[in-house]
């Protein structure tokens, strides 16, 4: 039902944005308020996205595979970003949950690409 080979790439570049991402906002702490729970949330999306567009096999599968490479990449990001002291315990579920949420649904938008790039090369 999910390809490992897919959700181990997308699951790498989520992982590696985000702990750009987190390494970024601890050395610039401008950035913390303002972008980093948006920006773990769009990489959680568009590692969700990148995994989709790969499989290219269902919606379910897509916002399945999505949300796991999302929650790959927020454990590793709420993780990194709890041991350097930015964030306390507190907020891991919260930005597991809401990281898988988003991986899911950018699962869906890239499934939704897929069908929509099919409809445009038959036109």
């Amino acid at each position: 039902m999910i390809d490992l080979k897919i959700l181990k790439r997308a699951m790498l570049v989520g992982v590696v944005l985000e702990l750009a991402l987190v390494s970024a906002a601890h050395f610039l702490p401008l950035l913390k308020p303002r972008l980093l729970l948006f920006g773990c949330m769009l990489i959680a999306g568009v590692a969700g996205l990148l995994y989709a567009r790969d499989l290219a096999r269902g919606y379910a599968r897509g916002a399945l595979g999505g949300g796991i490479s999302g929650a790959a990449s927020a454990i590793v990001a709420v993780g990194v970003s709890n041991i350097l002291g930015d964030r306390p315990d507190l907020f891991m579920p919260y930005g597991v949950m809401v990281s898988t949420l988003t991986g899911a649904i950018g699962g869906l938008f890239g499934q939704f690409d897929v069908r929509l790039r099919a409809l445009i090369r038959s036109l």
